[in-house]
């Protein structure tokens, strides 16, 4: 039931048949859902949620002819729960013909309405059961997609055990110290399927590094261009010369106190045994007074 909730599913999924019904007074759209279908994957579709899905055009492009039904042109049968019957707007023009024919409106809504998100969170594809063994022989849902907050908010799962690889979704849904133990994480989870083992403290300098700005970071020319504003640590790494003129077009000055100004520079780094300078207060010796060569021997 979680699972049906999460995962997106669309109307073409769920309906036996779309079929186009010309009459002598009207035309529409004759659409039939597969009951059993939808019964087997314990989905809480009918034809009216399908009726609200269709006229709330979920994940529908803008310009598409679901945009122009009304509740007038989407009609339920009493008799039968499992059909519904869609009348094309009088006033749509198709894409590639000016004129307003009722021919191309049946056709555009044909194609249109099998996309139409019936069940289910639009930016999820799919999710799939995991049964992990063992002692627990605990069930996990993986889930492929976005929207990490609108699946913690599904009645039924445990939004405090529920994480995500995406980093960026992790912060703008949990923050910044979030994204920053995800970091460390995912860093140490594709390690070690390789058999790589790396020092926790080693990952959290390196998560520290990407986050402590109060936003996610790449070790990349674009993410180090924010962490630094040293001109010769940015020189350093990429695009050398086109640090080093826009620094002299603006007038920029370095302080040198980072590690690859001073190594660059030529200068004792700041760290460790040099951070600090060692002073040693030296006694003077007495000094004797000699006397010149000639009076020596006088």
């Amino acid at each position: 039931i979680v699972k049906g909730r999460i995962e997106k599913t669309t109307l073409g999924e769920v309906a036996v048949h779309i079929k186009q019904v010309f009459a002598r007074d009207q035309a529409y759209l004759s659409v039939k859902l597969d009951m059993a279908a939808i019964d087997a994957l314990q989905l809480t579709i009918d034809a009216r949620t399908v009726r609200h899905a269709i006229l709330g055009a979920v994940g529908m492009p803008p310009r598409s002819i679901i945009k122009l039904l009304k509740e007038p042109h989407v009609l339920l049968n009493a008799r039968r729960p499992d059909k519904l019957r869609i009348l094309a707007p009088a006033k749509y023009k198709s894409a590639t013909d000016s004129r307003s024919s009722m021919y191309f409106a049946m056709q555009s809504l044909k194609a249109a309405l099998p996309s139409v998100i019936v069940q289910g969170i639009p930016t999820v594809n799919r999710a799939v059961i995991n049964y992990e063994e063992g002692k627990d022989k605990k069930l996990h849902l993986l889930v492929e997609g976005y929207g990490l907050s609108d699946v913690m908010g599904i009645p039924g799962v445990d939004g405090l055990h529920t994480t995500s690889n995406h980093i960026i979704e992790v912060e703008k849904t949990l923050g910044i110290e979030a994204a920053r133990f995800l970091i460390a994480s995912e860093v140490s989870y594709i390690m070690s399927a390789y058999g790589i083992g790396i020092d926790r403290r080693h990952l959290m300098l390196l998560s520290d590094i990407m986050t402590f700005k109060g936003e996610v970071l790449g070790i990349t020319r674009f993410g180090i261009a924010k962490m630094k504003e040293s001109v010769l640590m940015l020189a350093s790494f990429e695009k050398t010369t086109d640090h080093l003129f826009d620094a002299a077009v603006h007038s920029r000055t370095d302080a040198i106190v980072g590690v690859s100004e001073c190594i660059i520079m030529g200068i004792p780094i700041a760290v460790g045994t040099g951070i600090f300078k060692l002073l040693r207060q030296v006694d003077q010796p007495a000094l004797v007074k000699r006397l010149p060569l000639m009076e020596q021997y006088a």
